[in-house]
């Protein structure tokens, strides 16, 4: 819904489980992708949907995979990642995601994102 109400032209939802696809095009979301379907990582799939990678991504579940994979879904230069999902797990990332002017960031409880 933020997506939207800021003004986004595209919104992907990529999940496993396609039974959510329907309630996420209710709150705004325009493409729907199933990681499981592609024989290459969705990352690579988005970059090539986008030419380059998404502006900004959201990882919600607090897994550390997708984590990583929504920093490199990111289009190199200016792309943001956010965090929204809780884990305690250490986790990591090629140092060459962030060199190439992405972004990582935090949010606790909804609020504004921490600078990483």
């Amino acid at each position: 819904m933020g997506c939207k109400n800021a003004g986004a032209s595209r919104i992907f939802a990529v999940d496993i489980n396609e039974q959510k696809f329907e309630k996420a095009k209710v709150f705004g979301a325009t493409d729907f992708l199933n990681p499981k379907a592609y024989n290459k990582p969705i990352s690579e799939v988005l970059a090539e949907m986008t030419n380059g990678g998404v502006d900004f991504s959201l990882e919600c579940v607090g897994n550390t995979e997708v984590m990583r994979t929504a920093l490199e879904s990111c289009v190199k230069g200016w792309g943001v990642s956010i965090l929204v999902g809780y884990t305690d797990v250490d986790f990591s990332a090629r140092p060459i995601q962030l060199i190439s002017g992405k972004t990582w960031k935090g949010t606790l409880l909804g609020g504004k994102p921490a600078v990483s």
